[in-house]
């Protein structure tokens, strides 16, 4: 799906809702009930447009501007008309005509997923399939076609210099854990709002009448996600990642302790499903690491992704948490990248495990394909936004980080206070030749009172060393 096509979705459905209400509505009640997540700054640039090619009219002034469709029918016929073609892509439904019509998936991919119509009894049963892993070649094989990967990484790409790995995610980190956490935990069936997440993220404050279940999967995705960004420079495809990951997003929530971040030695099933996932504990151990040594060896970013969230979540590898580890992981590429990050926004939970479970009963791809490409461009528009708001990248403050990182490490090591740490920056500066001295300084002393305990890696320094000097300050 291409930008434009997203924008002419987005004006659809916000004329669709108009034409639906009895009386106008404000730019707030539209942004409140409309289907679809849209920011609020996008939500009115899409209402001028429509106003400027006659779409809609407004009544009022400022505050109390209030919004309705245009009642003339050649207007309305029009409208179908613009949006006919991406109605018949992404399933926008302008009239009962088109109500067979699917927002994400294609005819084709719905005729599969009618497989699913039949009772899992009445459905082939099937196991895990070796050769899958087995016979793929890394960067010779593709499950995303190159059309798509070229669409989704003009969509994704954020920078067009190199910066250093999870740059992007941690100027996007507060709006990154608030979407990929809730998100994440509205596929697995948490009731948690979005504003009851963003509190609970950013204020700690847990919602009243949640299970306490629902709290710690929020708060263990936040912590998962902040360990990718801060570590983005450092993860490795590899089992210690993978299972720390599922350790994190585990704890606390599996009545067995010792099965958070551990290959399960137990066997499971999979619920209204005809597939049995493999159930001995070396294999299972044998092939996470086999499926994750060739995932590391894919240069593509898309193919990476979807590669880990397809094959971690066949694979089972775990009790229980799989398919959350595998959305987490599956944004690695992205976020070393510097690529926009993919958080399930707006993704209907039906579809999401249709989908899947379409590909572990048949191994056939295309559903979870359409899936992951409508989810990753929903994504991309969601943070344009962002990206507008950020701005160019400080080049200096890339170009020295490798030297403020030293001289940091140094003044943590050497246990200096501001003034003595002052001094030593001013002395390294002219010592290695540093332009722009006073911004240097400046910049590191910053990052020094910024400093906390989950992002000392790369300064050379022990966790022990960062809390004698913090105390002794």
């Amino acid at each position: 799906m291409s930008k434009e096509s997203l924008i002419q979705q987005e004006k659809a459905c916000i004329l669709l809702f108009l034409e639906q209400l009895s009386s106008p509505a404000s730019l707030g009640e539209i942004e409140k009930k409309l289907s679809i997540s849209i920011n609020k700054k996008t939500l009115q640039r899409r209402m001028k447009d429509l106003q400027a090619d006659g779409y809609v009219s407004i009544e009022g002034e400022k505050r109390n501007t209030k919004y309705y469709v245009n009642k003339d029918k050649n207007v309305l016929k029009n409208v179908s008309k613009a949006s006919d073609k991406d109605s018949a892509s992404q399933g926008i439904q302008t009239n009962n005509e088109n109500k067979d019509s699917h927002p994400i998936f294609s005819s084709a991919a719905m005729s599969q997923l009618s497989y699913l119509d039949s009772p899992s009894y009445a459905r082939k049963k099937s196991s895990y399939q070796f050769a899958l892993v087995d016979d793929y070649i890394p960067n010779q094989s593709h499950y995303v076609p190159k059309p798509m990967r070229a669409r989704l990484l003009e969509a994704g790409k954020r920078f067009d210099h190199k910066v250093a790995a999870g740059t992007y995610a941690k100027n996007i980190s507060q709006r990154l854990l608030i979407d990929l956490s809730y998100n994440s935990s509205r596929l697995e069936g948490n009731t948690y709002s979005k504003l009851d997440t963003q509190r609970l993220i950013e204020q700690g404050l847990s919602a009243e009448g949640k299970v306490h279940e629902e709290t710690v999967m929020i708060m263990n995705h936040k912590e998962a996600i902040g360990f990718l960004i801060e570590n983005a420079e450092e993860i490795a495809l590899n089992t210690f990642t993978i299972r720390n990951i599922h350790a994190l997003l585990s704890q606390d929530l599996l009545a067995n302790a010792a099965a958070c971040g551990n290959v399960r030695r137990i066997e499971v099933t999979i619920g209204k499903s005809a597939y049995l996932p493999l159930n001995n504990p070396h294999q299972l151990e044998e092939y996470l690491a086999l499926l994750l040594r060739k995932a590391a060896q894919i240069s593509d970013p898309f193919e990476q992704s979807f590669f880990l969230l397809i094959h971690l979540s066949y694979l089972q590898a775990f009790e229980d948490v799989n398919k959350r580890t595998a959305r987490l992981c599956c944004n690695i590429p992205f976020i070393q990248h510097n690529l926009c990050p993919l958080s399930f926004i707006d993704v209907p939970q039906e579809d999401y495990f249709k989908s899947l479970l379409f590909f572990y009963e048949t191994n056939e791809l295309q559903p979870a394909l359409e899936l992951f490409e409508w989810a990753y461009l929903r994504s991309c528009q969601q943070y344009d936004v962002v990206k507008e708001s950020l701005g160019e990248i400080d080049a200096y403050r890339v170009q020295h980080r490798a030297a403020r990182k030293f001289a940091m490490g140094h003044i943590i090591r050497q246990n200096l206070d501001e003034r003595s740490a002052t001094q030593y920056l001013e002395q390294y500066c002219a010592d290695n030749s540093i332009p722009s001295a006073d911004k240097f300084v400046s910049m590191a002393l910053s990052d020094l009172e910024q400093l906390h305990t989950g992002s000392i890696i790369g300064l050379g320094i022990t966790e022990k060393m960062f809390t004698d000097w913090k105390q002794q300050r």
